[in-house]
């Protein structure tokens, strides 16, 4: 009797190839799509169907919330009693979708929350940026310009280091939009943790354990639109936050599409408003004025202008 692959061959069947035999150029420019996730939070099936685009989040909100049965409300309400005031807050003000715009050194990342939109330009060669970030709901915006220096504490929420997490490089080799990507798993050491849970569905504010899976072919420098700094040589096509113990609570950013194309100067632009502030000098006017805006309230809109 023939072997089963001799027969599965004959018959005109091949083994897929694996993620690591895939054999895909390096992603230089073009456009990526994302998205991210909170799997295990309630809220999260019912706020990841909202469309910011379309117009009246709050009222969109009360329509999938109507839609939800007795049965399925005391379940939302039950789960939402156990979560922590952060993952709670995570789940309201976190983007769930963005595009990446890639040329060279250039990146202009757009996404949408349901109370802000963001869009944010980074020059790797200058280290410099600009960002822009309005309200959904109001004609209210921040604008300002930014070094990479300035900026690296307040925006990296999660920072994963060496002292405070063993890593592990595994051969687990997986395609994420199309890209061979590696994992790697960080595991917070003993002794690491800053603060203990207050209680049930609290977590302290470094995560427990994180999967990261990295593509050869996806530039490091596009680890910078996501809010979790973890020191890769490569860039970042997945990761997963863990931040309980039982792996329930979860954060899940990935890349969903790349796309390589010729990336015009215009879809770079950042179409700014005055006044555009400056972050090393006006850092604390712009945490005032983002948070009141992410939270629902900020600085009435002026007129446009070029930047």
């Amino acid at each position: 009797m023939l072997p089963l692959t001799v027969l599965l061959a004959a018959a005109g069947y091949a083994p897929a190839p694996s993620a690591s035999a895939v054999a895909v150029p390096d992603f230089t420019q073009g456009v990526i799509t994302t998205r991210v996730s909170l799997p295990g939070n309630p809220y999260d099936k019912l706020l990841s169907q909202v469309d910011p685009a379309k117009g009246n989040v709050q009222e969109q909100l009360q329509q999938l919330a109507g839609r939800l049965t007795a049965a399925e409300q005391q379940q939302l309400q039950a789960a939402a009693a156990d979560l922590s005031p952060a993952m709670t807050m995570g789940a309201l003000l976190l983007p769930r979708k963005g595009t990446l715009y890639c040329r060279g050194r250039e990146v202009r990342a757009t996404t949408d929350a349901l109370t802000y939109h963001l869009e944010n330009y980074f020059n790797q060669a200058t280290n410099k940026g600009l960002l822009r970030l309005v309200a959904q709901a109001a004609p209210q915006s921040v604008n300002y310009s930014y070094d990479a220096a300035s900026v690296e504490k307040t925006w990296q929420s999660i920072v994963v280091t060496d002292s405070d997490y063993t890593l592990r490089t595994t051969p687990e080799t997986v395609l994420v939009a199309g890209y061979p990507s590696q994992k790697t798993t960080y595991t917070l050491k003993p002794g690491a943790q800053d603060t203990k849970p207050a209680g049930p569905g609290q977590f302290s504010g470094k995560p427990v354990a994180l999967d990261v899976w990295t593509s050869r072919q996806i530039p490091q420098s596009l680890n910078f639109a996501h809010p979790v700094y973890v020191n890769q040589a490569y860039g970042i096509t997945r990761l997963v936050v863990y931040f309980d113990k039982e792996h329930r609570q979860q954060m899940r950013y990935e890349f969903a599409t790349v796309q390589p194309r010729a990336v015009t100067d215009q879809e770079l632009k950042v179409n700014t408003t005055a006044p555009l502030l400056d972050y090393t000098k006006d850092a604390l006017q712009i945490g005032m004025q983002t948070m009141s805006l992410m939270l629902g309230g900020g600085t009435k809109e002026p007129a446009a202008t070029d930047e």
